[in-house]
């Protein structure tokens, strides 16, 4: 006569909420990963669009010819045309930066003159729920082919 076995598994129907308990473990912390994964991600889409206006702008102001009434080592044209350039470029992107913020200088470099700027341009993350920086802070240095006596 063959032997019977006890049945050893719980119901099926216990089964069935030890499921239910955890996923509503487990859900939290997915939500948490897949919304950081959103803003760490638009934070760096964003960082590279910062970074890539940054450098066009500055190229942009550097090709620039001094006014005729520049003293040496000074072009009011290469310098506006790049705080224009970037508050230009950026708005397209959708982030409003005030001029006043991205105001570039004319430094001496190894004798060379050379237009610089460090702007903080604020970040809005999309969710907010995990912490994000608050702003990109962007260092930029760009050789004045046109200007002398720096």
């Amino acid at each position: 006569m063959p032997h019977s076995r006890p049945n050893v598994s719980p119901p099926r129907r216990a089964r069935r909420g030890s499921q239910a308990v955890e996923f509503a473990l487990t859900l939290p912390v997915l939500v948490t990963m897949l919304l950081a994964l959103v803003d760490y991600g638009w934070f760096f889409l964003r960082q590279a669009m910062v970074v890539n206006t940054v450098r066009e702008s500055m190229r942009f102001g550097a090709m620039q010819t001094p006014d005729v009434g520049d003293l040496p080592g000074d072009c009011s044209p290469c310098t506006s045309g790049a705080a224009d350039a970037i508050v230009t470029s950026l708005a397209t992107y959708g982030i409003v930066v005030d001029a006043s913020q991205v105001t570039p200088t004319i430094i001496a470099v190894e004798g060379t003159c050379a237009l610089s700027l460090t702007p903080t341009i604020p970040f809005d993350p999309m969710t907010g729920f995990v912490p994000t920086p608050d702003a990109f802070d962007v260092n930029a240095v760009s050789y004045l082919p046109n200007v002398t006596g720096c």
